[in-house]
């Protein structure tokens, strides 16, 4: 009996150390579960921060080049786009995960909304720095793809 008392006591002794430790490491215990919960969006947080840094540098490219003021609000606003930006994939992933049980795609389509958003930006950008007219060539190059229809289809059809 005696062995067991002991254990107890000096379990008992131990317990403020352990809360101690505990209350310590709680801060890295939370962070590190919810970094674990959103594994699955770390490739795509990763792709809209590139993104939104690629479109900042191309935007203070063309700022230069046109001579437009670049002030702490317009990059602050890059900030700002940025944790929105991620607090929404967080968001549609929670939604994805709890709700949808990962059957809708929730974070693709808002990931790929962005992203189409973000590009579309930094090819503006592009066109401005180089006065090439990308969307213009593009344009030509996809329409190019599509068979041409004739007049003559359209009136007899």
């Amino acid at each position: 009996m005696k062995p067991i008392l002991t254990l107890i006591y000096g379990f008992l002794q131990s317990f403020p150390a352990l809360l101690k430790f505990i209350w310590a490491n709680l801060a890295k215990l939370v962070i590190w579960t919810f970094c674990v919960y959103l594994l699955p969006t770390y490739e795509l947080i990763s792709l809209t921060l590139f993104l939104l840094a690629a479109d900042m540098i191309t935007g203070i490219w063309k700022s230069l080049k046109t001579g437009v003021p670049i002030t702490a609000a317009k990059i602050g606003l890059t900030g700002e786009k940025m944790v929105g930006y991620v607090i929404g994939l967080i968001g549609c992933y929670s939604v994805q995960h709890v709700i949808t049980h990962d059957l809708v795609k929730v974070m693709l389509f808002y990931c790929g909304i962005i992203s189409l958003k973000e590009l579309k930006s930094i090819i503006e950008n592009i066109e401005v720095i180089t006065n090439t007219p990308i969307w213009g060539e593009l344009i030509k190059q996809v329409g190019s793809l599509f068979p041409k229809k004739d007049k003559k289809d359209n009136e007899t059809n």
